[in-house]
């Protein structure tokens, strides 16, 4: 009686492992963080996006392997040039986030890409596909936050994908920790699971013994 009394609530034990995978379905986000790094400013961009249900505008490219123009919301990373195209797509968000700008950059790393929010653009390297992770550099060499006119810390710009519930954010300051992606929430809900079941078959073993009063 007690082993089908526990095993009507073992299927409970589950819950945890489910909202853990939840907590790898909520909508994606692009984020621009501007920092400094042993004298130079950095420009990473990181996270991911869901295109689907946004429609491109053309093709273009950056002028430069990047660059920051914080007066006409603009941000490349990546590289840039001609050879480097990019697919369009309209966003809606701000025009401007104040500051001077800096290009090109001095090094540049990953996919290319280009946030313009003075004329509602989002572009990004054809190759990309939905979902998968972007990762991308520009370093300015002996440029400083103050220099941009980047003086206030924290979020200061964000911009939707028309046609999806995906943004981009733009983020004076360097990234957290906590905001890298990373394997924990699925190795949290597998260790849940797991644990569930070997419970489970505890559970529905015969006791040997009676518990004693």
């Amino acid at each position: 009686l007690l082993a089908q009394h526990c095993k009507n609530f073992a299927p409970l034990l589950v819950a945890p492992a489910a909202l853990l995978l939840l907590q790898g379905q909520a909508k994606a986000v692009l984020t621009y963080n501007i920092f400094e790094s042993t004298g130079n400013v950095v420009i990473q961009a990181s996270g991911s996006l869901n295109l689907t249900g946004a429609a491109t505008t053309g093709s273009g490219f950056c002028g430069a392997s990047g660059a920051i123009q914080p007066g006409l919301a603009s941000i490349c990373t990546g590289p840039g040039g001609s050879g480097n195209p990019i697919n369009k797509y309209a966003i809606t968000g701000p025009a401007t986030f104040g500051g001077s700008g800096a290009l090109p950059a001095n090094s540049v790393t990953g996919i290319s890409n280009i946030l313009k929010g003075d004329v509602g653009i989002f572009g990004i390297d054809p190759a990309y596909t939905s979902n998968t992770p972007i990762v991308s550099t520009a370093t300015f060499n002996g440029k400083s936050l103050a220099g941009l006119g980047l003086t206030t810390p924290g979020l200061i710009g964000t911009w939707t994908i028309n046609g999806t519930s995906e943004t981009i954010d733009v983020v004076n300051g360097a990234p957290s920790a906590a905001a890298v992606p990373g394997p924990l929430p699925l190795f949290g809900a597998g260790a849940a699971f797991g644990w569930s079941r070997r419970l489970r078959k505890r559970i529905a073993a015969p006791l040997s013994t009676l518990p004693q009063a």
